[in-house]
């Protein structure tokens, strides 16, 4: 089986697991959002969500560009910019079927060049990941479900790799084993829970020695749901932002 196969049986099988255990406790829980950029309002829980028939999604930027992107969710929902390497707060979408479009506005007129359509249920979260293409000449978008916190003494961490030019690649603290190997451009790699850690985070290209990337310090916090999206800059050079949440009652 291939990785990405495999990456995709694994993260089927755990969101039904996680979806599996929302319906049978519930989930009454806000959640707060932390970044280098700062923290954002909680937002309502998701059974309030569901109450109200709507999904929350919210937008991460993985693109670096001058350009006014317009981000869409369907003709009826104008999602807020979003700075590169920047997450933004969730949106409620009162839709179940969603096509999300990345566009430009020309003189006046909205021009999607990217359109994904993707299914929601009501009381999940979500995040929209916008990223340019494989070949670097346009825009996809990937929606990925969000889960709340982690385990107790536990923190979940997801990575997506949305930094093009490199196919694969492997994310391990310095000295340890990988958290994740073979991520392909575009994947994201869902639920993976460790213990609470602190260090240098090293991410090499898939089958080569020196990394591409190694971070000052990198700190995983108990209760929290981290997301670590890898990205290029405007110069061309790979690095990454990350964004936190956690619950609260």
């Amino acid at each position: 089986m291939d990785v990405r196969m495999r990456n995709a049986t694994l993260v089927a099988t755990l969101m039904l697991a996680a979806a599996g255990c929302s319906r049978d406790r519930g989930d009454d829980r806000t959640v707060k959002t932390e970044s280098d950029a700062g923290t954002l309002a909680s937002t309502l829980s998701g059974d309030s969500a569901a109450r109200r028939g709507v999904a929350l999604v919210r937008v991460a930027n993985a693109v670096a560009t001058t350009r006014d992107l317009v981000l869409r969710a369907d003709e009826s929902h104008v999602m807020p910019a979003v700075k590169f390497g920047t997450v933004g707060a969730y949106q409620p979408i009162d839709e179940t079927w969603v096509s999300f479009q990345v566009g430009d506005t020309v003189a006046g007129t909205f021009v999607p060049l990217n359109s994904n359509r993707e299914l929601l249920t009501n009381g999940d979260r979500y995040t929209l990941v916008v990223l340019r293409n494989a070949e670097g000449t346009g825009f996809e978008t990937r929606i990925v479900r969000d889960r709340p916190a982690a385990s107790p003494g536990k923190a979940a961490v997801r990575f997506v790799h949305a930094a093009p030019g490199i196919r694969e690649v492997i994310v391990q603290p310095r000295g340890s084993s990988p958290l994740v190997e073979g991520l392909d451009y575009g994947d994201d790699y869902v639920d993976r829970e460790i213990d609470p850690w602190s260090g240098v985070l090293e991410v090499r290209a898939d089958q080569a020695n020196a990394p591409v990337l190694v971070t000052p310090k990198a700190i995983f916090e108990a209760g929290k749901a981290y997301t670590v999206v890898l990205v290029r800059s405007a110069k061309g050079k790979v690095d990454l932002f990350w964004f936190a949440d956690s619950a609260e009652r």
